[in-house]
């Protein structure tokens, strides 16, 4: 389990906990994007790494699908998906989970 900024990620069952209490579950594939990037918080991770991490074959599958994803956790997360607050883009160079975490 790991929290940060008053939200819970439960990788056993699923659940991302908003701070407020609510629940929302998540995909297999959001909770292995949503574990990489807290796992490297506050580290650059640029598309080949976290298909490297989630053991995604760039030859096989599009590197997209990744963007897709995250697309789909910015929008549990955030309040306003389009000006995130904790998965930023880096023009160019990949994505940065901006987050202190704690984990348990």
């Amino acid at each position: 389990m790991a929290r940060f900024a008053g939200w819970t990620a439960d990788f056993g069952t699923f659940e991302l906990i908003s701070p407020a209490g609510e629940r929302s579950s998540l995909s297999g594939g959001e909770a292995g994007v949503l574990r990489v990037f807290l796992e490297s918080a506050n580290r650059l991770l640029n598309r080949a790494d976290l298909m490297d991490r989630l053991g995604i074959d760039a030859d096989t599958n599009f590197d997209r699908s990744i963007d897709v994803r995250i697309s789909r956790l910015r929008a549990k997360l955030e309040e306003d998906p389009r000006n995130p607050r904790f998965i930023k883009t880096v023009y160019g160079a990949g994505y940065l989970m901006v987050a202190q975490v704690e984990w348990s």
